[in-house]
Order: structure tokens, then C-alpha cells, then sequence
């Protein structure tokens, strides 16, 4: 799993000040999705639980 090509990803978020309940977002394409890929990722001084969809997480695992 390349963790520069996802903390790229991260690095768009438009993150709010307050938190939020909602169904997951697909981390990449930003589809509401039930069930999720988890991924956790450790960059920067920051751990980060990302998730993506199916065909998301097959892109950037590199299976694509």
C-alpha cells in the first residue's frame, strides 16, 4: 500500500472544526458508502483511520 499516494488523498479533505455522525465517505471518490475499507495510516506525526469503497481501495492498493 503506497501511504504517500493515500496521504495525498488526506491532504484534500476539507476538514470541519466540529465533529460529525454520518455514514463513511469513500476517502478518494467521497461516495457514501455502509461498508468500508479500513485503512490506518501513520504520516506525519498523525494517525489517521481512512476509508474507502471497493473499487477506490483496489486503485490504490494498485490492483488497477
Amino acid at each position: 500500500m503506497n501511504e504517500n499516494k493515500i496521504f495525498k488523498i488526506v491532504k484534500t479533505w476539507k476538514i470541519k472544526k466540529t465533529p460529525e455522525y454520518r455514514e463513511f465517505r469513500c476517502a478518494k471518490c467521497q461516495r457514501k458508502i455502509r461498508k468500508a475499507w479500513h485503512v490506518w495510516l501513520n504520516k506525519g506525526g498523525f494517525k489517521l483511520e481512512i476509508h474507502f469503497c471497493n473499487k477506490c481501495f483496489k486503485e490504490v492498493k494498485g490492483k488497477k
